[in-house]
């Protein structure tokens, strides 16, 4: 991903983040979905390699599937890569024409693409926004180190999640 993409997605984030009233850490996603005009759903019939889907459900709503077997982790970020393919895929407030053309097709959380990594981009800037994320590095410094597990609970998100995002935003 080129540097004007990553921050194209990033201040998009930033802009969903303040349209909606969004509190960081995110605790309670299902209810930021219902916010922005959708729904989320639990289906254990779910593609064994595929851990959420979104779809368009009418004019203006959607619905996100997710599988019931995801830890707390893995369903709000799952939820969130849902969201990036909303915004940044199906044009959904951000592009009407693309949000019209829109049908019945289901994005999925499988695989690698260019958009799929757009949307987990999407999810780590929702989750772990640029300055939330330093300002929790700050608080969580322990001598000449910081603690990413605490940084990690401290943003609702798992340490592995946390230590990529400080990697992607060049803090380790």
């Amino acid at each position: 991903m080129n540097a004007a993409t990553f921050q194209y997605i990033n201040d998009l984030a930033d802009q969903v983040i303040l349209e909606y009233d969004i509190s960081i850490p995110i605790i309670d996603i299902d209810s930021i979905v219902q916010r922005i005009g959708g729904k989320v759903e639990e289906k254990d019939d779910m593609d064994i390699l595929c851990d959420g889907t979104i779809k368009k459900d009418g004019v203006a709503s959607f619905s996100i599937a997710v599988s019931p077997y995801l830890s707390s982790f893995g369903r709000t970020s799952t939820i969130a890569h849902e969201l990036g393919h909303l915004f940044l895929h199906m044009g959904y407030q951000t592009d009407w024409e693309c949000w019209k053309k829109q049908d019945e097709s289901v994005y999925r959380r499988f695989g690698t693409s260019a958009q799929e990594d757009q949307a987990s981009e999407f999810a780590a800037a929702l989750l772990m926004p640029r300055d939330q994320f330093a300002e929790a590095l700050e608080k969580f410094i322990c001598g000449d180190r910081v603690d990413m597990t605490k940084v990690a609970q401290y943003l609702n998100v798992s340490p592995a999640a946390a230590v990529n995002r400080g990697r992607v935003l060049g803090y380790l």
